[in-house]
């Protein structure tokens, strides 16, 4: 049903796929009305939006029966969710159809993903209501999943209670679907409580499998989505475009805009193009309000297709904090994100494509640099180097540098993030001397570090088991910097130029494999796979057994079988819990060569 192609920490690109209909998250979700459907449809379709939702609530009571087609109703081939209108109960008044009546209509009207008529949790209910309608909600659930083979939405209410929402999260979790909208946060989103919202959708996310599909319910403003996504928020549905265009208001990435307070030019825009601010003023009134929702549908889809691009090139982390700096109330929601350090640095790699760019006191305070700072940072007073790396910029090789993060030993001044990072004031200068490295003590300094991130990356200290006289360095002429590392002048580890990290070749491989114990650095994938794993394919995570508890996304990783035999080496793309928990996607990119040993 859903699989990670591309990810940032919590943050994915993934596709999810139902009854043979495919969507790319994050994915948006148009609200539409079921009778009230065109020129939204269309738009949607011109935007080329795979899924929408409408409201089977608005169906029912409209008379629409039984038996036909949404699809057909609405003209939309793709995914059709119906939410069973709890919230519109909430607003509007009794709906007078149980849980299981509106199951089954929506299974009826052939929606893609059935939502249960769960009880919507307002902020002011009383604790002990929302234990019993979480309770009753989670019976829902329990009913709708045994009388449907539909995809199944059960959301996670819980009101202002984080244990609850914990708890709701559980019981949900504990059903067989994989679909859980996050419920009752429009009216914190429409109070601009954004922390109290990112506090609701991670004391869910965390209580639920990793393969969990996680929808915002009404998270439909383009500003908020960054903070949504990096939560790993897969899914969000929005009506904001239509609802704000009703009262003149235009959508932009970073806030709302009244229409009379611009004075001429109008944001850019295919929808605008043709107006002034004064002559769109002027437009009809349906026709501006069509006007302006196209425009603000356009803004919501164009800055989720930002937001994917972030997340492929692993930038999330700076473009969400960048974006939180638009408002204070959402950079407040960015700091409560990062007070969920212990189940955040789960996801967290060692290094990324990106490099950290400073840009306030919150930067230190991401997962990976409070990871890397309690691993790798000193107690000792280190020097202090303005340029980068540091090891080019002294004359005699020293122990400890004062960086960015904290002191550190010189010898990681090219490891991420040390060097994979710009503070204000850090200069990078082509002009290094790199005859140097040919001096003794700048020779031994380079055989050094070797060993010291070797132990940093997998925990021993590589000269523990090899000896160290008979390593040698290859290095690049145009820079000098460590390319391979060789023992006995045989290849076992390649320094990575990007992040100063090691990867593993098959020696580098063997090395591990017969250094640490299992299950240090293993994933354990079924006998059934060991010979395609054999021949280089990538090891998918429905056939992953186990794997070692302290495996990170990037980390390099040896594969074996249940008999502990080496198979296969490679990178990680899933942490331990995701290789187990998902069922479609790849958890290693296998790198096994054709020329390594069978």
């Amino acid at each position: 049903m859903f699989q990670i192609l591309h990810r940032d920490g919590l943050a994915r690109v993934g596709e999810l796929e139902i009854d043979g209909k495919k969507i790319v998250t994050p994915a948006l979700l148009p609200v539409i009305h079921p009778f009230k459907s065109e020129p939204w449809i269309s738009v949607a379709k011109q935007m080329k939006l795979n899924g929408v939702i409408t409201n089977s609530y608005i169906l029912k009571k409209g008379g629409y029966e039984g038996g036909k087609d949404v699809h057909d109703l609405l003209d939309f081939p793709g995914l059709i969710m119906t939410d069973s209108g709890t919230f519109q109960e909430h607003m509007y008044g009794e709906l007078k159809a149980g849980n299981l009546e509106m199951v089954k209509y929506q299974e009826n009207i052939n929606s893609d993903i059935i939502t249960i008529r769960d009880i919507f949790s307002e902020m002011d209910h009383s604790r002990e209501k929302i234990e019993g309608d979480i309770e009753e909600n989670f019976r829902r659930g329990r009913e709708a999943i045994s009388e449907t083979r539909k995809c199944v939405a059960l959301p996670i209410q819980g009101g202002m209670y984080p244990d609850l929402r914990r708890a709701s999260a559980r019981m949900m979790g504990s059903l067989e679907s994989q679909y859980f909208p996050i419920g009752g946060i429009v009216p914190l989103m429409e109070r601009y409580m954004y922390s109290k919202v990112a506090e609701s959708i991670l004391n869910s996310k965390m209580n639920l499998k990793s393969n969990s599909v996680i929808h915002a319910f009404g998270a439909g403003h383009p500003m908020f989505f960054p903070i949504l996504f990096l939560m790993g928020v897969d899914v969000i549905d929005s009506s904001a475009y239509i609802k704000y265009a009703r009262d003149n208001r235009i959508l932009t990435e970073t806030g709302t805009v009244e229409l009379d307070s611009f004075a001429d030019e109008l944001p850019a825009s295919p929808y605008f193009d043709r107006y002034t601010a004064k002559e769109l003023a002027k437009v009809g009134e349906e026709e501006r309000i069509s006007i302006i929702g196209m425009h603000n549908l356009y803004v919501s889809v164009k800055e989720l297709d930002n937001i994917r691009q972030q997340i492929k090139t692993e930038n999330m982390w700076n473009f969400a904090e960048y974006r939180a700096h638009a408002h204070p109330l959402l950079l407040e929601a960015y700091r409560k994100i990062q007070e969920f350090y212990e189940y955040l640095e789960k996801f967290e790699p060692h290094s990324r494509k990106s490099p950290v760019f400073f840009s306030g006191e919150e930067t230190l305070n991401r997962p990976d640099i409070r990871r890397f700072k309690s691993e790798a940072t000193l107690e000792q007073t280190g020097v202090t180097i303005s340029k980068k790396p540091f090891s080019y910029y002294v004359e005699k090789p020293t122990e400890f540098v004062q960086s960015q993060f904290g002191t550190v030993s010189m010898f990681m001044d090219e490891t991420y993030p040390v060097a994979q990072s710009l503070f204000p004031g850090e200069y990078y200068d082509t002009s290094k001397d790199i005859t140097k490295f040919e001096r003794p003590e700048w020779k031994e300094y380079l055989i050094s570090k070797v060993n010291y991130i070797f132990k940093y990356q997998f925990g021993r200290e590589l000269y523990s088991f090899l000896d160290r006289e008979r390593i040698t360095l290859q290095r690049s002429k145009n820079t000098g910097k460590i390319r391979n590392i060789l023992y006995e002048s045989k290849p076992i580890l390649a320094l990575r130029a990007s992040d100063g990290l090691f990867s593993l070749n098959y020696d580098g491989a063997l090395l591990i494999h017969s250094n640490f114990d299992y299950p240090s650095h293993r994933v354990v994938i079924d006998s059934e796979v060991v010979d395609f794993v054999k021949e280089g394919k990538n090891i998918f995570a429905k056939f992953v057994d186990d794997a070692d508890a302290s495996i990170r996304p990037h980390d390099e990783v040896i594969v074996v079988d249940r008999d502990d035999n080496l198979l296969s080496y490679g990178r990680a793309v899933l942490n331990r819990d995701e290789m187990i928990e998902f069922q479609r996607g790849i958890a290693v990119k296998n790198r096994l060569k054709s020329s390594d040993p069978s």
